[in-house]
């Protein structure tokens, strides 16, 4: 092996640890890239609501779980469900960004005592990203029925939060 050939090996070998070092720091991969990590955890109060079934009942208790974007949240549901052939139904965390004024949302399958397809019962998503400032959100839940969704007998939970 000759001088030149092990200079280009090393020269080849910097470039890509440079070139990946790079992709990582604009990609996020180095941190958690404008998350705020003095957002604190807002507990709601707990959303009290009848489920689809005979006697079924359900008391959601919710909090907020912190996200590696600025100005989203996600939120931890702790289901406890009581009654026989309870059916699915929806709960909704509805938000409203007092600063803003802008309003959105997302619902979310629930069986039993999961929120279905997402892991440890967080909702994060899309319509999870109020932006920077003071937030207000609620938890309403509704039954998928035909022709049109019906809102369950509920009481919403409520929690007021600061993302920055």
């Amino acid at each position: 092996m000759s001088l030149k050939n092990v200079s280009l090996q090393q020269f080849t070998f910097r470039t890509g640890v440079v070139a990946a070092a790079m992709v990582a720091v604009w990609s996020g991969f180095t941190g958690t890239a404008g998350a705020n990590p003095t957002d604190p955890v807002a507990q709601f109060t707990s959303t009290l609501t009848r489920v689809p079934g005979s006697n079924c009942a359900a008391i959601l208790n919710a909090e907020t779980v912190a996200q590696p974007q600025s100005g989203t949240f996600g939120v931890r549901v702790k289901i406890t469900q009581t009654g026989q052939s309870c059916g699915a139904y929806y709960l909704t965390v509805h938000w409203k960004n007092v600063g803003t004024g802008l309003t959105s949302g997302q619902s979310q399958k629930v069986e039993g005592t999961s929120v279905v397809g997402l892991p440890d019962n967080v909702i994060t998503g899309m319509g999870m990203g109020p932006g920077a400032g003071k937030v207000e959100a609620w938890i309403d839940t509704y039954s998928e029925v035909y022709p049109q969704n019906a809102d369950l007998e509920h009481i919403a939970g409520r929690a007021t939060f600061t993302l920055g």
